[in-house]
Parts: C-alpha cells; structure tokens; sequence
C-alpha cells in the first residue's frame, strides 16, 4: 500500500511538471510562428488548452495532499485543539462528499462521450480521454483528504499546514 502511495505521489507531481513544461514549450512554439513566421497551428492551441485544464485538476489534487486548499485561517486561532479537529472532520467530510459527487459526474461524462462519440474539432481526441481527468483527480483529493483526516485524528494536536500559520 505504501509503494502505491509513494508512486501516486509521485506521479502526480511529475505528470502535472511535464504538463507545466510541455505547456510552456508549445506556447512558446506558437507565439515564435505568430510573430516571427506569420502563421499557426490550431491543433497547438487546442493541446494548449487540454493540457492547462488538466493541470489545474492536477494542482488541486496536489494541493489537497500537501494540505494547502484554502482554509478559514481565523478558526485555527479561536477554537482549541479538540474543537478544531471535529470542526476540521466536518468540512473535510463534506469536501470529501462533494469530490465523490464530482467523480461519479465524471463518469457519467465520460459515459455520454463515449456514446455519442464526442471528439475534439481539430485534433480529433476523444472527449472521455480529455474528461477522464474529471473523475481520476477528484476521487484523488477525496483520497487525500480521508487520509489526512486518518493521521489527524490521530494526533493528539490537529496538524495544520504551513500556509495556515503564514499571513502571505
């Protein structure tokens, strides 16, 4: 279970830097043919576009395992220690039930793709293949965000990121 883990940890990591790099490198690509060649590609835009959609759902999901999703900061402060980890345990439960609401909409996105045989205009990607970040990233911050709460409760001092503790 740990090595399973440590590779998703991983892997969401240097998948959302590749996308980070890539990215760059395409944009890069097509401004260069916009302003020194005069022309462009719109299969480079429609990648562009699919690939910052999926790294956002991919940096949501890394930031829901370093514990760095936005908070109320002032709670931390005002509540004591037991307090602020049942406060914790309920939004977190609800954030939880949100994310797995999301996946099984995800899926039923990818279903309708599917069956309708949706693809992309220019570069004729399947659309569940482009959604299927929807489903995969959300059950991953639901994964996340349970596991938190695991090692949370059982601390004895609720563990709050250093983002909490910062004002900047």
């Amino acid at each position: 279970m740990k090595k399973i883990l440590r590779f998703l940890g991983e892997f969401e990591i240097v998948f959302a830097q590749l996308l980070l790099v890539g990215l760059s490198i395409l944009l890069f690509f097509q401004i260069l043919n916009r302003y020194i060649f005069h022309t462009s590609f719109v299969w480079l835009e429609e990648v562009c576009r699919i690939s910052f959609v999926w790294l956002i759902y991919f940096a949501v999901a890394i930031t829901a395992k370093e514990n760095r999703h936005i908070r109320v900061n002032i709670i931390n402060l005002l509540m004591p220690a037991f307090a602020l980890k049942i406060v914790t345990l309920v939004a977190d439960t609800l954030w939880v039930g949100f994310n797995l609401i999301m996946a099984w909409l995800g899926i039923l996105l990818i279903k309708s793709t599917i069956e309708y045989e949706y693809r992309t205009p220019v570069t004729e990607i399947h659309m569940g293949i482009i959604y299927f970040v929807i489903p995969f990233c959300f059950a991953l911050m639901a994964f996340r965000v349970i596991f938190f709460n695991i090692k949370n409760i059982k601390n004895t001092q609720p563990k709050i990121s250093p983002a909490d503790t910062d004002c900047f």
